[in-house]
């Protein structure tokens, strides 16, 4: 009878919890954001607290306590936030002070704000207890986590005491998007106790989601009506010089000086308009360099700034193997940059249910293998039922004065009130000068999970007319290494998946899963071309270690000539039936020493593969960050000889302060024979005001040089 009453309690608890809502009160007073909690505001109205476990439980109240207080005023939006210590014990982790911080590694508050009320799109503000900022935009529910790319100006405080750290936000309504006719936002506040190893949130979130899901949002109501922003105009003007020379061909030295300027401007609350003048990419961050031994191109994510706000409306159309538009097409060409004469944006919210998104951008020509180019992408999504929407997207690429290729796509997002339900189905269809036939792409995928469950199943088809030259389709083109050509061949693929995972009652095993995952392609005869099954155990442990343990069998028909290792002038072609198993651990990551290594063994084709990737990091709270990554792939295949491919990574990340950051990188890659050493220097400034000082060069593998480039690039976010 008491284990009854137990659970009737436990339950009207939980309930209690969730019905809470909080207040965002108008300000009697000037906030000064200083992080000390001291004016009135703070002390006199009630604070949100009952805060419940995400991790390592997601029914239990959280162990450090934590409060928070909303206010605004005309133009901004406040937050304050006390997080105690647990039985007052100051215990404080980060890892550095630089900018977007990884929530998984340190102790932080976050703030969740989705404005728009349709379960899809939002804003993350987060800060640790020495003021590091992280701020990011929301996508797709937040069911992946947050895009940090984004930026915006906004302000904090922190202040660290004896039994607890405290900070203040104040964030300007220019800074964000909203529809200032709702009464009540919906927001959610984390708090990450690293220390410790406690997640929790205000509104309970379930552990197997992620901290900023939207679906887990609370209303935040309005005392008064929201402020509705006045027409702001903000000037980014840069000016920058990039010089190189190319040491192994004797060059001369080149110099590029630039001057350009961004303007942005608030058509409404919701809706904005960006420009770009001559925009210049010398701050980009380097990619880090991969060992591809795949017949197919690999993904680099955008970094560029002029395309990060509100990129998913953009980007996200598709799959990861069947994307429209791409916008790394954009001004880059085989890792070179392309000029951009200019470009601009509408982007944003009419009301709750429409979003709407219109870009046109023109490169400059080079030579005749990269012509000036004019690039015109719309988009349009529409709320359907509880959170999902309707999309459209027109992708349209031409040289100036010359016909050229248009991509459409029609496509549907399914995401449930519970966010149990996720789902895509989209057809595209192509365009081009010369009609083609079987020119249309078309994909399907669902997903249902539970804290126990994973269950997914994906279908794609791309035809052999589908053409999308500012896309990303990877699997349609085939080179064949033996005479140069290139193939196109349409695919079907099918791509079904299930894992079950268990939360066993232990003190240093958080749950294990058991997965189960195939993948087939086929060709336009629906006859098998590649298939991939794969078995995986992962334990995951109290303490932020994991294990996991995978067995693969692959099925893989070469039907061009291809040569992973580029070893001698032999090939692989023809049917391959290889098996293979893999070790992963990764360590603590609250430790300031951590590691991980995955290793993989067995067979790789008609020959063997030793795989060995390590990476191992050390922190010195809270200034630096040193790390070494080291990738080995030894490959032996009969007749086509035996090689071994490495990839070492040294890395050191300083932080001077929250504003001022340096980072240097040495990678060396032998299947690329470059070694490459990039150094970058960043100085905020004032806020989204950078100075920055970028240093490349690149060597072959016995380290004769062969090019270096010195960037230099000032930035003012001026506001008129």
């Amino acid at each position: 009878m008491k284990l009854v009453w137990f659970f009737v309690g436990l339950f009207f608890f939980i309930v209690k919890l969730n019905a809470q809502s909080c207040e965002i009160i108008p300000l009697i007073e000037k906030i000064e954001i200083d992080g000390k909690l001291t004016e009135k505001h703070w002390q006199e109205n009630t604070s949100s607290k009952n805060f419940i476990q995400n991790f390592p439980y997601d029914t239990s109240e959280s162990a450090a306590k934590t409060e928070f207080w909303l206010a605004a005023d005309n133009q901004n939006l406040y937050a304050a936030f006390k997080c105690y210590y647990i039985n007052g014990q100051k215990k404080i982790t980060v890892q550095s002070l630089q900018r977007d911080f990884s929530v998984n590694s340190n102790d932080a508050v976050v703030l969740t704000i989705e404005p728009f009320l349709d379960g899809q799109n939002g804003f993350s503000f987060g800060v640790t207890p020495q003021n590091a900022q992280r701020e990011g935009a929301i996508e797709n529910a937040g069911n992946f986590g947050v895009s940090t790319a984004w930026d915006q100006v906004w302000y904090s405080a922190t202040n660290i005491g004896d039994s607890f750290w405290t900070a203040e936000f104040k964030i300007p309504f220019k800074s964000i998007r909203y529809n200032s006719t709702n009464t009540y936002w919906r927001l959610n506040v984390s708090r990450l106790d690293f220390s410790n190893n406690e997640k929790s949130c205000w509104s309970t979130v379930p552990r197997n989601f992620n901290i900023s899901s939207l679906a887990f949002c609370k209303p935040a109501n309005w005392r008064t009506s929201v402020p509705e922003v006045k027409s702001k105009i903000t000037l980014i003007p840069y000016v920058s010089t990039t010089a190189f020379k190319n040491v192994s061909n004797n060059e001369t030295l080149k110099t590029n000086p630039k001057i350009g300027f961004d303007v942005k401007y608030n058509l409404s609350s919701s809706l904005s308009l960006d420009l770009t003048v001559n925009p210049d990419f010398a701050q980009v961050d380097v990619d880090a360099q991969q060992l591809n031994l795949t017949q197919f191109n690999l993904f680099f994510p955008e970094r560029r700034q002029f395309f990060i706000e509100n990129s998913d409306l953009f980007a996200n159309f598709g799959f990861r193997g069947i994307r429209p538009f791409f916008s790394r097409r954009i001004g880059l060409q085989n890792g070179a940059l392309i000029p951009i004469t200019g470009g601009a944006r509408v982007t944003g919210k009419i009301g709750n249910k429409w979003r709407i998104g219109l870009m046109d951008v023109v490169s400059k020509e080079i030579d005749s293998i990269n012509p000036a180019k004019n690039f015109l992408i719309a988009a349009f999504q529409r709320k359907a039922f509880s959170a999902g929407n309707i999309g459209f997207i027109l992708v349209n690429e031409n040289q100036l004065g010359k016909k050229g290729n248009t991509v459409g796509g029609l496509e549907y997002n399914l995401l449930s009130k519970s966010n149990k339900w996720v789902g895509k189905a989209f057809y595209q269809y192509s365009l081009s000068p010369v009609p083609l036939k079987r020119s249309f792409a078309h994909a399907s995928f669902l997903l249902y999970r539970t804290i126990h469950w994973h269950i997914a199943m994906n279908h794609e088809f791309s035809g052999s007319g589908f053409r999308a030259p500012t896309g990303f389709v990877p699997r349609q083109r085939f080179f064949d290494q033996k005479n140069g050509d290139i193939y196109l061949r349409e695919f079907w693929r099918l791509e079904p998946s299930i894992g079950y995972k268990v939360y066993p009652k232990s003190s240093w095993l958080n749950n294990t899963e058991f997965s189960v995952y195939h993948s087939s392609y086929f060709d336009s005869a629906f006859r098998p071309t590649e298939q991939v099954y794969t078995f995986s155990i992962i334990n995951s442990f109290q303490n932020s270690a994991n294990i996991t343990l995978t067995a693969t069998k692959n099925l893989t028909n070469v039907f061009v000539h291809f040569n992973p290792i580029k070893s001698n002038g032999k090939y692989l072609l023809g049917n391959y039936d290889w098996s293979n198993f893999q070790l992963q651990l990764n360590s603590n990551l609250r430790k300031k020493l951590t590691a991980s290594a995955t290793t993989t063994v067995g067979q790789f084709y008609n020959g063997e593969r030793v795989s060995l990737i390590s990476s191992v990091s050390y922190r010195m709270q809270p200034w630096g960050i040193f790390g070494a990554d080291f990738q080995r792939e030894s490959i032996e295949l009969p007749e086509l000889g035996k090689q071994q491919l490495d990839l070492i990574g040294l890395r050191a990340e300083l932080s001077f302060s929250t504003t001022m950051y340096l980072k240097t990188w040495l990678q060396y890659n032998t299947q690329a024979e470059n070694t490459n050493l990039y150094i970058r220097y960043q100085w905020r400034y004032r806020p989204m005001s950078d100075l920055f000082f970028v240093y490349s060069k690149n060597y072959n593998t016995t380290w004769e040089s062969k090019n270096w480039s010195v960037a230099f690039k000032c930035v003012y976010w001026l506001n008129l």
